[in-house]
């Protein structure tokens, strides 16, 4: 027994050593320093090279490294595992060492992640929709709306493509072997005539991302606007689809909804009313623009709470390497903007303010006087704590003050308040937090016989607003949202301030407007593309009762609370049956909780109260088709679109309803449905010397009212069939540019009284069908041309100016703003036409030192 055991272990030491003897071997044939100059070559003629000089041999299949090549490296007495390693890097390949051969097969595919933000070089503000491409796979992906991106691609060297519209593309070489954080800057394009962009159908990583808009300085400063002031709102009035009712209206009408179905958002902020001077110019001041998103055909889960659109405008953050100020005049107002950094690089901050000059240039627009006024004031400021944390605070404040011949007036303003904090997880997870405060007031005096008796008119919206958003970027085919929100609102629809009691206000309420969601953006196959996302809404409201009395005729104070809750899904599914053209489907359906309600079909009006859904008044519902094709050839694109949209629980005044002293407004609310359907066709042409739009689009507005129009259906009173819209830009040098734009359509309907009735001695006037009379047709075309200069003002500073003149309204076409009635005569036809601008000339002035 002893033997054996002997034996045993005699051979296991053997064996051990032949082991450690081998095992030697195969170190040193990997361990071999090499000194080989390699060429750029086919991948197995390097190996066949390399064989000669390591004295080894390679085993591999042909078929694997057929198409794979080699650049040229320079090794000096060098491992040749580490040879091996680079020589493979990136091609999916690895080594291992089999008895006397080294064995070339296929690796487990290595993914890492790269992630950062994208910014501007000269001012470091972030860059949304900017496109990170790779050419080689043939993914990329945009930046948020923070400038972040986060690709998840195989281990390997890859060139990265970095564009955005108005820069210069930049490429970068990455070697990636780890989680990469890169933080890329893009330079400003200098000349314009040799603009060289990347064409959109290539670089776009999905093209349902072409469901958003987006518009940045300098396509919101290239066209022609009244009195030379650039203005998002009229920028937006020109796009095919979105429709105004008349000159100086604020209103936007998307695809059959009402001018108030769109969200409109200031650094993430509701803003109830975006008007100056009852719309003639917007609230938002081009000197703080960073970015402006629109969607109005898909619209993603995260946004909702109206039917129509969502137009969402970012502020800029300020100029976090160099001080800088801006400015412009024209004849409509002055403004100002000082920015800079507050630590270089790390924290910046933006001031801008914006006065009317009505009263010093007593300007007159048909409907205030020249002593109106309006003013601004936009601040934000950021903060980098580190690497992964960034936090954001930002402030509007605005408020118009219009006066009438009568001394009488009119005051509204917007208060809005955006806390965010930007968080990074990881390189691929990335959350936003928002706290947001904002408050709608108007308040409008009442006439009186006296000035004893004058009273104020007062309408308010308070909100709070706690949000969070993450986004998770599984990899470039798969990009997940998810998120919540809550809204505490306090609506007061209307008081009449200096009353001795509170008998005829509109009875106030408090309500809680909350959301889940989740959306999902995938590339299904080469050909289809899905975006589909649920929100579910939450509503509750607390009613006010006003004028309730118990038995012993003592008023009470009751409360009506009533809940909604309500699932939206969403979708669009695109076919791209080549690179250049998408077919896309899309269906949304919203819910919409606030109701502006309003009995005058005048596009000018500041009288605005906001009423709740509650236990009387259901909240609004749509369900939206469309279908659409999109051609981007070269420097062209061609786009149709039809779609279909109905509308339930829409809501009207009925005939001769006051809003002001009518504590019973409510009742005097009928329900209803609409429907809107329409197509539009548009062609475009983005680049080079001349560019410009032409669209067309045909669209129609249907309602049917509980009790109205005899129960019969009706076209709605923005409903404008036709409408022809053409954009153009000229740039004749460098600094010379000329833009027009062109506008014609329909008038839009209204009702004309057929006659009237005498009641206490005054005219009342008698309706019967709504709608049925239309306003002449409505045209106009604007010039407008740009000079620029740039001269050294100091060291490496400059001043950088425009000089703009302009004609609006060329050939003075009078376009009509409303009908005033002649309630002292019985003759309805007597109705005058009051008109609006007529031809005018004008001259603009704008710096960046």
């Amino acid at each position: 027994m002893a033997f054996y055991f002997r034996t045993l272990i005699c051979l296991l030491l053997l064996f051990a050593a032949g082991t450690t003897f081998v095992s030697a071997q195969h170190k040193s044939l990997l361990d071999h320093p090499v000194s080989i100059h390699v060429p750029a070559d086919s991948l197995i003629r390097v190996l066949k090279l390399l064989e000669e000089k390591a004295k080894c041999n390679f085993a591999f299949d042909p078929d694997l490294l057929r198409n794979k090549k080699s650049t040229a490296l320079n090794f000096v007495q060098t491992p040749l595992s580490e040879v091996l390693s680079q020589l493979l890097f990136g091609s999916n390949l690895g080594f291992t060492l089999v008895g006397k051969d080294i064995v070339i097969s296929p690796l487990k595919e290595k993914n890492w992640t790269i992630s950062g933000h994208v910014r501007d070089q000269a001012s470091g503000e972030a860059l949304i929709g900017a496109t990170v491409y790779l050419p080689s796979l043939g993914v990329g992906i945009n930046t948020n709306q923070y400038g972040f991106f986060s690709l998840f691609i195989p281990e390997g060297i890859h060139k990265l493509m970095i564009s955005n519209t108005g820069f210069q593309t930049r490429e970068e070489t990455i070697r990636l072997e780890q989680d990469v954080q890169l933080n890329i800057e893009l330079a400003l394009k200098t000349n314009r005539l040799e603009e060289v962009e990347i064409k959109s159908s290539n670089i776009t990583p999905n093209p349902i991302l072409l469901n958003e808009q987006n518009l940045g300085p300098t396509q919101l400063n290239n066209a022609a606007y009244y009195a030379g002031e650039v203005d998002v709102v009229k920028r937006l009035q020109m796009q095919n689809g979105i429709k105004s009712l008349s000159e100086g209206s604020s209103g936007l009408f998307v695809r059959g909804g009402n001018s108030d179905q769109n969200l409109i958002l200031l650094d993430e902020a509701i803003v109830y009313n975006p008007s100056h001077l009852y719309g003639l110019v917007s609230v938002f001041n081009p000197d703080v623009v960073n970015n402006i998103q629109v969607y109005r055909d898909y619209i993603p889960a995260n946004f909702g709470g109206r039917l129509s659109a969502v137009v969402i405008n970012r502020m800029t953050e300020g100029n976090n390497k160099q001080f800088q100020l801006s400015g412009g005049l024209n004849s409509l107002s002055a403004r100002i903007a000082a920015e800079g950094p507050i630590v270089k690089d790390k924290s910046s901050f933006i001031v801008a303010f914006r006065r009317s000059l009505l009263d010093v240039f007593q300007s007159k627009f048909k409907l205030f006087n020249p002593f109106s006024v309006y003013y601004d004031i936009n601040a934000k400021a950021n903060y980098k704590l580190n690497q992964n944390n960034t936090i954001f605070y930002s402030v509007y404040a605005g408020k118009d003050k219009l006066l009438s011949e009568n001394a009488y007036t009119n005051n509204w303003g917007n208060l809005t308040s955006t806390f965010r904090w930007n968080h990074v997880f990881n390189s691929t997870i990335f959350q936003n937090v928002s706290l947001i405060y904002s408050n709608y007031n108007n308040l409008l005096d009442l006439n009186a016989d006296t000035l004893s008796q004058k009273t104020q008119w007062q309408t308010r919206v308070r909100d709070v607003t706690l949000k969070a958003d993450y986004t998770y970027y599984l990899n470039p085919l798969n990009q997940i949202k998810f998120g919540g929100s809550g809204i505490y609102h306090q609506f007061n629809p209307g008081e009449a301030k200096q009353s001795p009691n509170d008998e005829f206000n509109i009875p106030g309420d408090k309500s809680l407007e909350a959301a889940l969601y989740y959306s999902q953006r995938l590339t299904l196959s080469s050909h289809f593309e899905l975006d589909y996302g649920l929100r579910l809404s939450l509503f509750k409201n607390n009613e006010l009762r006003n004028n309730v009395f118990d038995d012993q005729g003592n008023r009470i104070e009751t409360h009506e609370v009533k809940l909604f809750v309500n699932p939206e899904p969403r979708f669009n599914l695109s076919y791209l049956p080549t690179k250049d053209q998408r077919y896309f489907f899309t269906y949304n359906r919203n819910f919409q909780y606030l109701q502006l309600i309003q009995n005058s079909t005048l596009a000018f009006s500041s009288l605005e109260p906001w009423i709740p859904a509650s236990k009387s008044i259901k909240p609004q519902r749509s369900d939206y088709f469309s279908l659409g094709y999109r051609y981007m050839p070269n420097r062209y694109t061609w786009s149709a679109n039809a779609y279909y949209k109905r509308m339930e629980n829409q809501l009207e005044l009925i005939d001769h309803a006051q809003i002001i002293k009518n504590p019973e407004v409510r009742r005097q609310l009928k329900s209803g449905m609409a429907r809107a359907y329409g197509m539009e066709l548009e062609l475009s042409k983005t680049e080079g010397q001349f560019s410009g739009t032409l669209a067309y689009s045909y669209s129609r507005v249907f309602r049917k009212i509980e009790s109205l129009n005899f129960g019969q259906e009706f076209v709605a009173n923005y409903d404008i069939p036709h409408e022809l819209k053409i954009t153009a830009k000229y740039d004749m040098t460098k600094r010379l540019s000329f833009q027009s734009f062109f506008i014609c359509s329909t008038g839009r309907p209204l009702t004309l009284p057929v006659g009237y009735y005498q009641h206490d001695g005054l005219n009342v006037p008698i309706f019967e069908e709504r709608n049925t009379v239309r306003f002449p047709v409505f045209s106009r075309l604007d010039l407008s041309a740009q000079y620029q200069f740039k001269s050294r003002i100091a060291g490496e500073r400059f001043l950088s100016s425009v000089l703009s003149v302009g004609v609006y309204n060329l050939y003075n076409r009078k376009n009509p703003l409303y009908y005033h009635l002649n309630p002292s005569s019985f003759e309805a036809k007597k109705s005058s036409i009051e008109y609006g601008l007529g031809i005018y000339p004008w001259i603009a002035y704008s710096f960046k030192i």
